[in-house]
């Protein structure tokens, strides 16, 4: 392949974004919104409702009266006891300290827990000192020392925002690679392109370049006032800047470009093969769903800095097969011959 050849491509299709202004709207209001509205949307009234640091105890002021160590507890109601080394199933119990228990079917109010596991009970209102927790509620109680639940969840947040930059250069493509060869076919522009020296993988190459390359760079240039945005907002309540951070830079600089390419190479093929404009973009619309995928796993904590390798990984040889089919799909003397 003449990589000269392709660049004149990519400078012709320079040349027709320029002319047709919708094109460049395209490429740039939704990455605004996307940069600007959602860190506001979705980051701001959180962060605004958090206090810093890490949880303090509730002051419950438990006083304990009876001692209970090493015993197998059921089906009792305690009150003001200090219970150690304990195993207690379907106990209610109120004002009471627990050290190194295990609490199944239980529910504790207003006590302190140390060092125990507590398994489908529920615990209100008391503090809980390395606990660990399994199929449990809550409510009102504290894990002093530790890091504020509801930073937590904001740092997933965050992370679950930048895997949403995966979606700009999905979408962008969609209506730009649509109509780059059935809407230069329709202008009349298509036929001198076709009869070019040009080779088909350098047609292709040259239109997918002419479209990765504004794609890609919107994506990264709107991840500046994101970022802001964020660390903005954020840095007073973690004491450090989240972004960047790891799961960013594997989403928007490697998973976001083979998704591109998946795009551009789709849409490609969907424009050779139809002649209007309007079914092209709605067929070629069907590429977000893979994405819609990803940002399932994405919102329900599953995806990880690991597994989205994995998914790249996959994505490298998508993309490769769907480029040797466009290679196929692509017959540039029945486009010249037979479209009417």
């Amino acid at each position: 392949m003449r990589f000269d050849m392709a660049w004149i491509i990519v400078r012709k299709e320079f040349s027709e974004y320029r002319v047709n202004r919708y094109i460049l709207y395209t490429l740039v209001i939704m990455p605004l919104i996307m940069a600007v509205l959602m860190p506001i949307i979705y980051v701001v009234p959180i962060s605004s409702t958090i206090t810093p640091g890490t949880a303090q105890p509730l002051d419950l002021n438990i006083q304990t009266t009876h001692n209970v160590t090493g015993f197998n507890v059921e089906n009792l109601t305690l009150s003001g006891y200090r219970v150690v080394d304990c195993d207690l199933k379907n106990v209610v119990a109120m004002g009471c300290v627990f050290e190194r228990c295990n609490l199944t079917f239980t529910t504790v109010q207003s006590s302190n827990l140390s060092q125990c596991v507590i398994i489908q009970s529920t615990v209100v209102g008391s503090n809980l000192w390395n606990v660990t927790t399994i199929n449990c509620a809550l409510p009102g109680s504290v894990f002093p020392g530790q890091e504020n639940p509801d930073l937590t969840v904001l740092k997933f947040l965050v992370d679950s925002l930048t895997v949403f930059f995966v979606l700009i250069p999905v979408v962008i493509p969609t209506v730009i690679a649509s109509y780059s060869i059935v809407g230069e076919k329709l202008n009349k522009s298509l036929e001198p392109l076709l009869a070019s020296p040009a080779s088909d993988t350098e047609l292709l190459a040259g239109k997918s370049l002419a479209i990765f390359i504004p794609a890609m760079l919107i994506t990264w240039a709107s991840l500046i006032p994101a970022i802001l945005i964020v660390d903005l907002v954020t840095q007073p309540l973690f004491g450090y800047y989240l972004l960047p951070n790891l799961m960013m830079f594997i989403a928007v600089f490697l998973v976001a470009p083979l998704f591109c390419f998946l795009s551009i190479m789709a849409n490609v093929i969907v424009s050779a093969r139809v002649t209007d404009v309007r079914s092209s973009q709605q067929i070629g619309s069907l590429v977000v769903l893979p994405v819609v995928l990803f940002f399932v796993l994405a919102i329900a904590g599953i995806l990880s800095p690991a597994l989205m390798l994995v998914v790249a990984a996959g994505l490298v040889a998508v993309d490769a097969v769907i480029f040797l089919v466009s290679l196929r799909v692509f017959r540039r003397e029945e486009i010249l011959v037979k479209w009417k």
